[in-house]
C-alpha cells in the first residue's frame, strides 16, 4: 500500500526481531531491536499475554526457543487452554520450543534476588531466543524500595543484553508514566481501549522504542481467531507515501448529455463528489459511471454502506444497466458493509487490496457518511480522508463518491469546508419545486482541468437512464413530468 517504512530507517548494526503479528512490525518500523528489554503494559483484559505469547509462538514455529515465566496465580494448563483458541497455537511446541516456568514461589521465598537467580539459571540452561515474564506487578509489589527495583531492572537489562535474549515484561498499568520500569526498559508498548457511547475499540500505542523509528500515536487492533491483528493508523502510513502521478485523459461518466456539458467527462484519476439531497439520484449517477467503465472493459468496484449489492443490481437494471453479468465474470467487485462496529482502517485496507488485486480502474463509494461514521475519533476524519484520497490517486483509480448535502448557507447549498481539498470535482444534485411538483436539477460546483457549463440544468430519470437537458430558467414546466418512478 505504502512505501516500506523500514527503508526510511537509518542503517543499524542491531538486528531487528520481527514479531510476526500482522500490522505490528509496520508500526514498529520493521520490528524490535533484538536482545533488548521491553514492557508491554495495559489494564487487565487488554491482550498483553496474548500478544506476547503470539510473538513467542511465531518464533517457536521457526524452531527458536521461547521461555514463558509466570508470576501469577493462573495455572499453565489454564493459560495453554486459552491459547488453544488461536491459530498461532501449536500444542506440539509446548515443552519443546516453548517452555513454561512458574517463578512465583521463588519471588515469594527470596524476593527479587532469588527471582533474578532463577532467571539467570533459566537463561543459562535453556538459551532462549525470547523470554516472557508475565506478572510484573508481583515484582513491583515485592520490592521494598525503588532503589531495589532499579537494581533489579538494571541487572535484568544487562543479563538479557549479554544473553541476546529479547525479553518482554507484562505489566497491568496504563499511561506513559515515570516509574522505574518505564524508564529503564528499551521500549514501552501499551494496549488500551477507547469508548464512544456504547462502542469500544482496542488501541495500541508505542511510547518508545530505542534504536527504532516507530509510527507515533495510537493504532487500532482487534483479536480474532489468528490472535492480535494491528491496523496501523492509515494517515500515519500515508505520511511515507509517494505523490500521485499527474492525471491525464478524460473518462465518460456514462451520461452522454452530461459529458457534453463537462468537456467530455472527468479527468482520469480524479475524485468526483456527487453532492445532493436524499433520493435526488446520486446513486443512479454513480451506477452510470460504473456502467460506462464496464462497457469499456474496465475493472470496477462499488463500496456501499446502506443498499445491498442485490438492491444495487436491481436498481441499475431499472435504468437499463446490467451489472450481474459483470459481477459473475469478476469484472465488477461489490463490497457492502453496514456502517456499524467495524474498524475504518481495516475497511480502507480491504478496499485498497481489492483495487490492487483486481486492477480496478473505477471506484464508486456510495455514501461517504458511512465511511465517516466508522471513524471513532472525529478529529482524525480530515487526515484520514486526505490519506485515502491520495492513495486512490496513487493507484490511478477514478473515483465517484456520494455525499449528503449537509447544510445551507444563506439559503444556498454548500459543501463541507474540506471538500475542496478532497475532491477535484463537485457536482450538485438537488430538488426544486415548481408549483406542486418537485423537479431535479444538476450543476457544477467545481471541476478541475475542464471547461464546463456552469448553468443549472434539468435532470431527468427514466427507464432508459439519466439525462441532462435544458436550463432550468428556460424549461417549460407545463409539460408532463418526464421522470419515471425508478427509485
Amino acid at each position: 500500500m505504502f512505501k516500506n517504512i523500514e527503508n526510511d530507517t537509518p542503517h543499524r548494526s542491531q538486528p531487528l526481531l520481527q514479531t510476526g503479528v500482522a500490522g505490528l512490525d509496520a508500526v514498529l518500523g520493521g520490528g524490535l531491536p533484538a536482545g533488548h528489554l521491553y514492557l508491554i503494559q495495559g489494564l487487565a483484559g487488554r491482550g498483553k499475554t496474548t500478544l506476547a505469547c503470539q510473538i513467542g509462538f511465531n518464533h517457536a514455529h521457526q524452531g527458536k526457543k521461547v521461555v514463558v515465566m509466570t508470576l501469577l496465580g493462573e495455572s499453565h494448563a489454564k493459560m495453554i487452554n486459552h491459547f488453544s483458541n488461536f491459530s498461532f497455537f501449536d500444542e506440539g511446541l509446548v515443552g519443546k520450543e516453548i517452555i513454561f516456568f512458574s517463578a512465583y514461589a521463588s519471588l515469594v521465598k527470596g524476593g527479587l534476588g532469588e527471582l533474578l537467580q532463577l532467571i539467570v539459571a533459566t537463561l543459562s540452561e535453556e538459551r532462549p531466543h525470547i523470554l516472557i515474564i508475565d506478572g510484573f506487578r508481583s515484582i513491583r509489589n515485592s520490592s521494598a524500595t525503588d532503589l531495589a527495583l532499579a537494581e533489579f531492572m538494571h541487572s535484568l537489562n544487562s543479563l538479557v543484553s549479554s544473553m541476546a535474549c529479547t525479553t518482554f515484561l507484562l505489566s497491568p498499568v496504563e499511561g506513559n508514566i515515570t516509574d522505574i520500569e518505564n524508564t529503564l526498559v528499551d521500549g514501552v508498548i501499551e494496549l488500551g481501549q477507547f469508548s464512544q457511547g456504547l462502542n469500544v475499540i482496542r488501541e495500541l500505542q508505542v511510547f518508545k522504542i530505542r534504536g527504532a523509528k516507530q509510527l507515533l500515536g495510537k493504532h487500532v487492533f482487534d483479536m480474532g481467531s489468528e490472535g492480535v491483528r494491528v491496523y496501523p493508523r492509515f494517515e500515519a502510513m500515508a505520511t511515507h507515501a509517494q505523490a500521485p502521478p499527474a492525471a491525464t485523459g478524460r473518462l465518460s461518466v456514462g451520461i452522454p448529455s452530461w459529458d457534453e456539458r463537462i468537456g467530455g467527462g472527468v479527468v482520469a484519476g480524479s475524485i468526483t463528489c456527487l453532492l445532493g439531497s436524499p433520493g435526488v439520484g446520486k446513486t443512479m449517477m454513480g451506477l452510470h459511471f460504473i456502467g460506462a467503465g464496464l462497457a469499456n472493459n474496465e475493472s470496477c468496484l462499488i463500496v456501499g454502506f446502506h443498499e445491498s449489492p442485490e438492491t444495487l443490481v436491481h436498481k441499475a437494471r431499472k435504468i437499463s444497466i446490467e451489472l450481474q453479468p459483470h459481477v459473475d465474470s469478476g469484472k465488477l467487485q461489490m463490497m457492502w458493509q453496514l456502517p456499524l462496529e467495524i474498524l475504518v482502517d481495516d475497511l480502507a485496507t480491504r478496499i485498497l487490496d481489492c483495487i490492487r488485486t483486481h486492477k480496478v480502474k473505477r471506484l464508486f463509494i456510495d455514501g461517504m457518511e458511512g465511511l465517516d461514521n466508522l471513524i471513532m475519533h472525529p478529529e482524525r476524519s480530515r487526515a484520514f480522508f486526505v490519506a485515502l484520497s491520495n492513495e486512490l490517486r496513487r493507484q490511478g483509480v477514478t473515483v465517484y463518491v456520494t455525499e449528503q448535502l449537509h447544510y445551507f448557507k444563506k439559503g444556498a447549498p454548500a459543501a463541507e469546508a474540506s471538500s475542496s481539498m478532497l475532491y477535484e470535482n463537485i457536482m450538485l444534485l438537488e430538488y426544486f419545486a415548481v408549483g406542486d411538483i418537485n423537479h431535479r436539477r444538476i450543476s457544477v460546483m467545481k471541476l478541475r482541468e475542464n471547461e464546463y457549463d456552469g448553468a443549472n440544468r434539468i435532470m431527468t430519470i427514466s427507464g432508459e437512464g439519466m439525462a441532462v437537458g435544458g436550463l432550468t430558467s428556460q424549461a417549460n414546466f407545463n409539460e408532463p413530468e418526464p421522470d419515471a418512478n425508478v427509485g
